[in-house]
């Protein structure tokens, strides 16, 4: 009884936070997975707190999205759409889709399964990012491996579909997406803000359209 008692005042809680979000936005714009990093004029949603219950709205994206159809002009995602099987990114992706405007854009900022696996071509960027990562991310064998970071970013923070640029494309043209185009990272793009060059790196953007 308690639980569906604290479940009822989140769903009243976020219900009042979404219909305020509209009432105040000309151009609703929805970040999911925020995280860390919400943006001023979003609707930034995400499945945990972060302690930032007065800037995230509760949304699980496994799930139907409490939101009404064609109700927002842009959809974004950054390093989320990884921790979710294919079959579960399919449906966030499809419902991105449903809440989108005709016209409306999505823009998803993943790590690259390309780029990973480039590592093993070596160069100075690429034994600087190893390095940097079998420093910083805790992988259980301490080396400079290539080996050892790929096997790190696949088992560690909850990882489940590791994506790379044709992969995302396929997937985003199943859920209905069209005009789809890679683009820059862009000032959106907070993932590793305070090492920029391994973000770029490591992270690759597409963009896509809901059909007029």
């Amino acid at each position: 009884m308690r639980q569906l008692l604290r479940n009822g005042l989140r769903a009243r809680r976020r219900g009042a936070l979404i219909d305020a979000y509209f009432h105040t936005h000309d151009f609703p714009k929805l970040q999911l997975g925020a995280g860390e990093h919400p943006h001023d004029g979003w609707l930034n949603t995400d499945l945990h707190g972060y302690g930032r219950s007065d800037e995230l709205v509760y949304l699980d994206v496994r799930k139907p999205f409490p939101l009404p159809d064609g109700s927002f002009d842009f959809v974004y995602s950054e390093h989320m759409i990884e921790h979710l099987t294919y079959a579960e990114g399919q449906h966030c992706l499809r419902e991105s889709l449903r809440v989108l405007k005709p016209g409306g854009r999505i823009r998803v900022a993943t790590p690259s399964l390309e780029r990973l696996a480039a590592l093993y071509d070596g160069g100075e960027a690429a034994e600087s990012y190893i390095q940097w990562a079998v420093e910083t991310l805790e992988p259980e064998v301490k080396a400079s491996l290539a080996g050892v970071v790929i096997n790190n970013f696949f088992r560690s923070w909850g990882h489940r579909f590791v994506y790379d640029p044709e992969t995302l494309s396929y997937a985003l043209r199943e859920a209905g997406f069209v005009g789809i185009a890679e683009a820059p990272l862009g000032e959106l793009e907070q993932h590793l803000a305070e090492t920029p060059e391994f973000n770029r790196l490591e992270t690759f953007v597409l963009e896509a359209e809901r059909a007029h």
